[in-house]
């Protein structure tokens, strides 16, 4: 068999592909197609890379997240029971409002009552102090009047009965009688 193989290799030709001629543009364009063929697998490779890269990142963010719930949730358990409480407290400062307004609105209507009571009292012990007032006036203007005339008639009577004891001539006369028992207290001053 080797001998045959020899034989028939005389005979064999070699042949080899030889590129065909390529004008300068096509030369330009095979070079931009092989340039871009490694451009799109770089940029397959790095969109993979980045891929990788965002869903490690993810994965971090999601852990962060996580534990930054377990930190919140028991201030955020805090925050509801202290919602919860600021609601009763709320309802009962409303329920006191509510009570005060009914109080405030009671005490108003006795204050009122009273008020309307005092002044009405108030109106009728001034009323009484008013007659209490023009009584003691009269009462005063009669008492004046009173000791004025009985001042007149005391000493107008020792005065007439001087004159008389004098022996005087006037004292015997009517008009002179009426004269003296007008007399008030202008004459009581002139006494000796």
């Amino acid at each position: 068999m080797l001998i045959l193989q020899l034989a028939a290799a005389a005979d064999t030709v070699l042949v080899r592909a030889v590129p065909p001629l390529r004008t300068p543009f096509e030369q330009v364009v095979y070079v931009a197609s092989g340039l871009t063929s490694l451009l799109v697998l770089g940029l397959c490779v790095l969109t993979v890379l980045t891929l990788l890269a965002m869903r490690r990142g993810a994965a971090e963010l999601q852990r962060e997240v996580t534990r930054l719930l377990v930190e919140l949730r028991p201030l955020a358990q805090e925050a509801a029971a202290a919602a919860a409480e600021v609601r009763q407290v709320a309802a009962q400062v409303q329920a006191m409002v509510a009570d005060s307004k009914a109080t405030v609105s009671t005490v108003n209507t006795t204050v009122r009552a009273s008020v309307e009571s005092l002044g009405e009292r108030i109106q009728e012990v001034s009323e009484t102090v008013g007659r209490v007032t023009r009584m003691a006036e009269g009462i005063a203007t009669a008492a004046a009047g009173a000791a004025g005339a009985a001042a007149g008639f005391m000493f107008g009577g020792r005065r007439r009965k001087r004159r008389r004891a004098e022996g005087s001539p006037e004292a015997g006369a009517p008009e002179a009688a009426s004269v003296e028992a007008d007399l008030g207290d202008d004459e009581v001053d002139d006494l000796p």
